[in-house]
């Protein structure tokens, strides 16, 4: 077993330059004489925050990361598709997640390699709220008819739901030996009760071998889109359409093998990270560290750094590996402090050629 201490600094060094270029400069104005205004953030100013969501439990247990764990699985196709460059003929996966709030979340991808084509992939995933109770504040009057200045909500109106869903169609190809290049076109789709918004919004990925030992590193731009409007829904309660804004995301990453598979060594240990700058809220730090045994058995855990409740992320999964065929089992448990834990399972079917 051979570790690569020295690879260490090269990966803290990346952590603190990316620390620095994403550091997002929030809002200070001088008011009056020298007094400065608060701190200005811009959570809450975007929709479609189901595409933050994980869409593989491998990437869930480890804090998150999404940028550079590519190991050719198709659930490239939905996190960075420059990894669905590794794929060598056909894999598919299918997840599902029980979020909070009774939330169910569902992803499934196809992906497949044509050669001097390239690589391409169908994801889908879908966000189902459950039923939800129709309610209606009532105005009360007296029994003269007159305003007691107060509502009582009616709750006898049944029920009604919403839901997300999103279509993406992702290619990847390897540039060079080193060098993967891949992005992913996807529609969206928002119900709430009977009104509907759709969207489109594009993915671009990159993946490079640095050529230092084992150590990678990635960068991943994600729901570059136009604004959209639920124009049904707010003719319905007559106020002016509002816009919804795409939850873009710039992400980079960076992993190395502090122990590398090689020459029948049977352990694996990987440690990632990744910083993530949002459009609708502060940067955020994703630490991951996986451990594998004979290419077999995995086990995980990572954290997730500057969320409100959000933390320790943990899980493991199993490798079945043969000639033509190999198939993966995860399992991922992230903590959410007081909304509790969220289970992600994912499985995942690869074929050769």
């Amino acid at each position: 077993m051979k570790f690569k201490w020295t690879m260490i600094p090269i990966l803290l060094l990346v952590m603190g330059s990316a620390s620095e270029l994403l550091a997002q400069r929030r809002f200070e104005a001088e008011v009056g004489s020298g007094l400065k205004a608060l701190p200005y953030s811009r959570v809450g100013r975007s929709g479609w925050q189901f595409t933050k969501l994980p869409t593989s439990a491998r990437s869930a247990s480890l804090g998150g990361i999404a940028t550079v764990l590519g190991r050719g699985d198709a659930n490239s196709a939905m996190s960075n598709p420059a990894s669905t460059a590794d794929i060598d003929n056909l894999a598919l996966s299918g997840g599902q997640m029980n979020w909070i709030a009774d939330i169910s979340y569902y992803s499934g991808s196809v992906v497949k390699n044509f050669d001097a084509w390239g690589v391409f992939g169908l994801s889908v995933n879908s966000l189902d709220y459950g039923d939800m109770v129709r309610t209606e504040n009532v105005e009360q009057f007296g029994p003269g008819g007159e305003t007691l200045g107060r509502t009582q909500p009616n709750l006898d109106l049944g029920t009604f739901t919403g839901g997300d869903l999103s279509v993406g169609l992702s290619y990847g190809r390897r540039i060079t030996d080193r060098l993967q290049v891949g992005g992913t076109a996807r529609y969206f789709q928002e119900t709430l009760d009977n009104a509907k918004t759709g969207n489109w919004a594009i993915d671009i990925g990159t993946y490079y071998h640095t050529g230092i030992k084992s150590f990678r590193i990635a960068m991943l731009g994600q729901n570059f889109g136009p604004d959209t409007e639920f124009s049904k829904f707010d003719e319905q309660i007559q106020i002016t359409p509002s816009q919804v804004r795409m939850p873009m995301v710039f992400k980079l990453g960076a992993a190395v093998d502090l122990v590398e598979q090689a020459d029948g060594q049977p352990h694996l240990l990987t440690l990632a990270t990744e910083f993530t700058h949002p459009n609708d809220g502060d940067e955020k730090m994703h630490v991951g560290v996986e451990y594998g045994f004979n290419n077999l058995a995995y086990v995980r855990g990572g954290y997730r750094f500057n969320y409100d409740e959000e933390g320790l992320t943990a899980g493991g999964g199993v490798h079945l590996g043969r000639d033509k065929y190999a198939i993966d089992v995860d399992y991922a448990y992230v903590d959410f402090g007081r909304l509790g834990a969220v289970h992600v399972v994912t499985v995942g079917f690869g074929f050769g050629k």
